[in-house]
């Protein structure tokens, strides 16, 4: 195909006119090529020119001697090494130290000894474990030594003669698992004024001190619901795998818990001589703890955890089974997971896969709840929720499109676990969250009696009886057979009453009229008092509680 003016070299140098082609089966005459439209041939002035061009062109190469393309490319690679040569000595003497007087290192420089491994570094307030020693820099004596303790970072706690631990702070910042660090300062940088080493080799005796950053823990909330604070996981050995190498509903894992103890230091578990227990564990069906339970999820194979809880009801379950948990701040369980096999991927499945599935977990779920495992049947439910989040979203809706029946059940699902979940936090007195499960249900279903009768019982527990007294009467006007209900209503009205009761005695309303109304009171002006008359020159000349009595004496009658 030409160009679209048909003057390009390309066309010119075929020539517009190319050789004709013989089919001999029609017996036509046919042109090899086809063109598109008719150009305008190119003007004289244009074939001069590029005549003109090409004679030039012939002329230079006619010109260069033979060989000369090598020549140049070796000229040209000579200049690039040139070039590269030069930048190099500029960046050389860029980073060369200038002379004069050279900046003292700061306090917190140190040399690296052996490189760290990982990404992760020590934040202030947090758990490691290191060792350090310190010797002189003139004849190697070690001057101070410890190893393999425990450290916070922050805490300002050292004993007589140790490192200062500010010193030790800003090392551990900057350093990784693993890796080793130096520092070379005068005594009286490394240890406190009144510490034994000064005093026996003055302040000023120059000394190195080697740190090494052995562990890192890392602490989390591994709570049902984040941010709440009531299990927390301190890493003290780290697993194998990417972060997310967790094990999964419905998948085995092997645990080992090696100890249970309280905030006093006395030891649940195990039996004195007894040793640690390996269990075998589906996670999420209740066999452990609700500690071991929420602490699983969230740990990698081989791993090593502290598992920290506040409150007792976390231990009810394995290792310690129905053992009465002794009062205590403060719970700890030292567990390593040493396998686990995954568990299904159920987000990944198709929608009657999934259906199965979450109707597998529900009868978990449900059992759960009947043996009072309230948090871990709550978290069970949420999981199912999820699963079919996307049911009221359009553009993924469209996925049931000839499956109305299969949709059905799962919305149907979707709320009888949102049900149970308000049922589960009205056990656990999580009343707000037990009303948001009910609103999104009587959204779907506004007659739903279930969802009435449990946000009223959130209310109650929120001690708002007058939402609670409208919901129950709405349920009653649907289903006055609901026996419980009209209990629950009646309580209501009672409790309802006996606070407007008791905000009326604390208000002391009758007491605050009489001395509003009283002569002697001065609370109001002649400018601001309230007016009860229409004619405003009535008042002229009137005291302000006159005015008031008068305009009572108008509204009584």
């Amino acid at each position: 195909m030409s160009c679209w003016r048909g003057v390009c070299r390309v066309c010119r140098g075929r020539g517009l006119e190319s050789p004709e082609t013989e089919i001999p089966q029609h017996g036509l005459v046919q042109s090899s090529r086809v063109k598109t439209f008719d150009a305008a041939p190119p003007s004289a002035s244009y074939n001069l020119m590029d005549a003109i061009e090409r004679q030039e062109a012939a002329e230079v190469v006619s010109r260069r001697p033979q060989g000369s393309d090598l020549q140049d490319l070796k000229e040209d690679m000579e200049k690039f090494r040139k070039s590269m040569e030069k930048a190099q000595k500029e960046t050389e003497e860029a980073n060369r130290p200038k002379s004069g007087p050279r900046e003292a290192p700061g306090r917190f420089d140190f040399v690296t000894v052996e490189d760290g491994s990982g990404h992760r570094k020590p934040q202030m307030a947090g758990t490691v474990k290191v060792r350090y020693a310190v010797v002189l820099e003139r004849d190697a004596s070690l001057l101070e030594a410890k190893s393999d303790f425990v450290y916070v970072l922050g805490a300002q706690s050292q004993g007589v003669g140790e490192v200062c631990s500010q010193l030790l702070d800003g090392m551990l910042l900057q350093m990784r698992r693993g890796q080793v660090a130096s520092v070379t300062h005068p005594l009286r940088d490394l240890f406190a004024s009144d510490a034994p080493v000064i005093a026996q080799h003055g302040p000023e005796e120059v000394a190195v001190c080697e740190v090494s950053l052995l562990e890192i823990f890392v602490s989390k909330d591994c709570s049902f619901k984040n941010s709440t604070g009531q299990v927390l996981k301190e890493v003290i050995k780290d697993g194998a795998g990417s972060w997310c190498n967790n094990p999964s509903d419905e998948g085995l894992a092997v645990l080992r818990v090696e100890k249970i103890s309280t905030a006093e230091g006395r030891c649940l578990f195990p039996e004195p001589g007894a040793s640690p227990m390996e269990m075998f564990v589906n996670v999420g069906d209740g066999e452990v703890c609700d500690a071991l339970e929420c602490a699983v999820l969230e740990m990698r194979p081989h791993e090593t955890a502290l598992v920290t809880c506040t409150d007792p009801s976390f231990l009810v379950g394995a290792p310690l089974g129905e053992k009465p948990v002794p009062k205590s701040s403060e719970y700890t369980l030292r567990v390593t997971l040493l396998d686990f096999n995954p568990g299904p991927d159920a987000p990944s499945f198709d929608e009657e896969d999934r259906l199965t599935f979450a109707l597998r977990r529900k009868a978990e779920a449900n059992r759960l709840f009947k043996e009072g495992r309230f948090r871990l049947s709550r978290q069970r439910y949420e999981e199912i929720c999820d699963l079919f989040h996307h049911l009221d979203i359009p553009k993924v809706k469209d996925r049931f499109l000839g499956k109305y029946e299969l949709w059905q059940e799962c919305r149907k699902l979707r709320l009888d676990c949102r049900l149970n979940i308000a049922a589960c936090c009205i056990k656990l007195q999580d009343s707000s969250t037990a009303k948001e499960a009910c609103d999104l249900v009587l959204k779907q279903m506004p007659e739903n009696t279930k969802a009435s009768y449990r946000r009223a019982q959130a209310q109650m527990q929120q001690r708002d009886f007058v939402e609670a007294c409208k919901d129950l009467r709405r349920l009653l006007d649907i289903d006055p057979t609901i026996q419980e209900a009209r209990r629950l209503w009646e309580k209501a009205v009672k409790q309802r009453k006996d606070v407007d009761q008791q905000q009326k005695k604390a208000l002391k309303y009758d007491a605050m009229c009489r001395k509003i109304l009283d002569d002697r009171s001065d609370k109001f002006t002649l400018d601001n008092a309230p007016t009860f008359h229409d004619d405003p020159e009535y008042h002229q000349g009137r005291p302000v509680c006159e005015s008031m009595k008068l305009g009572k004496e108008q509204l009584e009658g």
